[in-house]
């Protein structure tokens, strides 16, 4: 079970990451071709929360990683079981905000279909 912590991040507060000294050169290397770090790391953390939902990621992630780049490429990610734990009414606020906008046709950005461009 990972340990409590104490901090409650908001919008705007940094966040420190630490990278492990087991992480092999490619991965570091690809690490540093990205222009914007905050954004490609908030990229992952969004695409995990679409497979794994709103729990504690750590509960379900394997307690060993590996950094290969090549496997990684070449299998498809596991299936993860999704538990929102979320209170009811908030989520049915959300989807009635969210009817909302589409009514008054205000689209934001996560509307926007990026799957086909190569640079998004």
């Amino acid at each position: 079970m990972a340990r409590t912590r104490n901090k409650k991040y908001k919008q705007g507060d940094r966040i420190n990451l630490y990278l492990s000294r087991n992480l092999p050169d490619d991965f570091v290397d690809w690490i540093n071709e990205q222009s914007d770090l905050s954004n490609f790391f908030l990229y992952a953390a969004q695409q995990l929360y679409k497979q794994t939902g709103y729990i504690d990621v750590a509960e379900i992630m394997p307690r060993k990683l590996s950094f290969d780049l090549e496997q990684v490429a070449n299998q498809s990610p596991p299936p993860m079981e999704h538990k929102p734990n979320r209170d009811e009414n908030e989520t049915k606020e959300n989807e009635q905000q969210l009817g909302d906008e589409k009514e008054s046709g205000n689209n934001g950005w996560e509307n926007l279909n990026l799957d086909d461009d190569p640079y998004a």
